[in-house]
């Protein structure tokens, strides 16, 4: 029987996370990024190993700054050299394979030269919701409220330069400017998601909320995403609990019987 501390913080810890993922669903959603989003993901798990072996290493470091710090400036190089015409997928490919060997390195590292490196690396792989300490949680209050608190203060700005870039720039918008906002909003999110729910299950979480939003409630509005994000993270918590089953597969479970059901009614209503 888990511990009843230990409870409360990973359901605090869950309270917390499900609207940091779900809000910035919504912003990747309203900014029409979250394909690129999804396509640079791996560059998630290169972070989240990089970021453990550093932890675990050198001690003053953090995973999350080490994610965030990886995740931004991954999007940055990808937003940069897409922009100067470099093709995406030769820029894809290359980030992809940059990320790979920074992971198999941060790895072998993690294995090989800290005596809790396995337990470090599979926490990383799939969450460690009832290990966050009063400190995880005083971090990931804060970011949700960042978080929340952008997306809501820019959502016109968001709609407006995924509407029509370019008249956008013409209004005066700096578009250049609030796409890396989003870019710094989704990493300062992933340094959150990845400590609760994994890096395997991150990228699951993020287009989730959106394909139950658009294609089942037919809504994008960011309440609508908060309240899916809760939806799906609190009763897998439970399910988690009631069972002793990893909190991550029961919450992944839910995404993707979401998602599934989100895209066939697509297919049925959507022909």
């Amino acid at each position: 029987m888990v511990a009843e501390p230990v409870v409360l913080r990973g359901l605090i810890a869950i309270l917390l996370a499900g609207p940091v993922f779900s809000s910035m669903s919504y912003m990747l959603t309203v900014s029409q990024t979250l394909m690129f989003a999804i396509e640079i993901a791996h560059s998630l798990m290169a972070g989240a190993l990089l970021g453990a072996l550093l932890e675990e290493v050198v001690r003053i470091v953090p995973m999350e700054a080490t994610v965030f710090l990886y995740s931004m400036t991954v999007s940055a190089l990808v937003a940069e050299l897409v922009r100067k015409r470099v093709p995406r997928d030769t820029v894809l490919a290359l980030v992809a394979s940059f990320s790979a060997v920074v992971t198999v390195a941060s790895l072998w590292g993690l294995v090989y030269t800290t005596p809790l490196g396995v337990s470090k690396a599979l926490g990383a792989l799939w969450g460690t919701v009832l290990l966050v300490k009063p400190v995880d949680l005083v971090y990931m209050a804060a970011v949700a409220l960042v978080v929340v608190l952008v997306v809501t203060l820019f959502d016109l700005e968001l709609k407006y330069i995924s509407f029509d870039p370019e008249l956008a720039a013409v209004s005066g918008l700096n578009v250049r400017a609030y796409y890396y906002l989003v870019y710094a909003v989704a990493s300062l999110a992933l340094s959150v998601t990845v400590k609760v729910y994994g890096i395997v299950l991150v990228s699951v979480l993020t287009v989730a909320p959106s394909i139950a939003s658009q294609y089942l409630l037919r809504r994008i509005s960011l309440p609508v995403f908060l309240l899916l994000g809760l939806a799906v993270s609190v009763p897998g918590y439970a399910i988690s609990l009631a069972f002793n089953v990893q909190t991550s597969l029961c919450i992944g479970l839910i995404s993707l019987g979401v998602i599934a059901f989100g895209a066939a009614m697509r297919w049925l209503y959507g022909r």
